[in-house]
């Protein structure tokens, strides 16, 4: 500021410092934004750019082999842990700022949960209820007799299918806007899977809930997720729709020795077998390679497999 000729400046007022903070916008209907990430855990890079979106209203399948990160990018959303870089909203708030009214739309199930032993089914959901003001009990009960558990038994009774629909219980009774699942089928058997998936299903009909899910479990996934990314290790992701994936990535068997091509994702030699993994047809793939292929048929594990290496 210059001073007029032959008048005193007057003198500025003191300004406390304030720390300028950007503020993040989500992209409209999304309920997760994940904008360049990073993270790591010492020298090793778990996540390198990650940009994710989900939306409201998608069950989204966060796929990958044990130990890429799928349970690391879960901490992070719940703020648990701190983005190196980038950005990561939840319910329009940054991760590791969530509010505890933002919170309370959240239904988290972490990978081997812990339950309270010693209370019984109902007190479990009485102690509960408590700290969630959308609490709808007649949810929690109705799943409950279709496994005909008696209310009095205390946690510690049950069997460890049971005890895990208890919890997934728990949880769908909390009315959450946002139900992130972390391997929910460890430990239950294809019965309890498959109520858990048939009642998710009815659960989230007719609602704009939105589900984040990981599982080991293939099979289930299929017919109950909508988008999928694969995350592999070094931080690479892969996103798509589960049925844009389904259609278009295939596996052939090659006669001759497998060669490298840009069109191959992936080639493995099985009990003499050449086989080969790609986005790209039959006709394409036998042009470039310059030798027949027979297109395999696969399930949608075995496509996963085929993407992110059986071993």
């Amino acid at each position: 500021m210059v001073a007029v000729a032959e008048q005193k400046a007057a003198p500025r007022p003191r300004l406390k410092k304030k720390t300028l903070k950007m503020k993040l916008h989500p992209e409209p209907g999304a309920v997760v934004t994940i904008r360049d990430l990073h993270y790591r855990y010492g020298h090793k890079t778990i996540y390198q750019g990650l940009n994710l979106e989900v939306q409201a209203g998608t069950v989204f399948g966060l796929l990958g082999k044990n130990g890429v990160g799928k349970s690391t990018l879960i901490n992070i959303l719940m703020g648990y842990l701190h983005p190196k870089s980038g950005e990561c909203l939840v319910l329009g708030e940054p991760s590791h700022q969530l509010q505890p009214q933002t919170r309370q739309r959240i239904a988290l199930l972490y990978e081997g949960f812990i339950s309270y032993d010693m209370m019984t089914v109902r007190d479990v959901e009485s102690f509960f209820s408590a700290f969630y003001p959308k609490w709808k009990k007649d949810v929690f009960y109705d799943l409950l007799k279709l496994m005909d558990i008696s209310l009095s038994q205390r946690l510690s009774t049950l069997s460890f299918g049971q005890k895990s629909q208890v919890i997934l219980g728990l949880l769908f009774a909390q009315d959450a806007d946002l139900l992130i699942l972390d391997d929910y089928s460890m430990g239950l058997d294809a019965g309890y899977r498959r109520l858990f998936v048939d009642y998710l299903k009815d659960y989230l009909h007719g609602t704009q809930k939105t589900v984040l899910i990981t599982s080991h479990v293939m099979s289930d996934l299929e017919d109950l997720v909508d988008q999928i990314a694969i995350v592999d290790r070094g931080g690479a992701v892969y996103q798509s729709s589960m049925q844009q994936f389904c259609q278009t990535f295939r596996g052939y068997q090659a006669q001759e020795p497998l060669i490298n091509s840009a069109q191959v994702h992936r080639q493995e030699q099985l009990h003499g077998q050449q086989l080969l993994y790609s986005f790209a047809s039959a006709q394409e793939l036998s042009a470039e390679l310059q030798q027949p292929i027979t297109e395999i048929p696969l399930t949608f594990e075995e496509k996963f497999l085929g993407f992110v290496g059986k071993y």
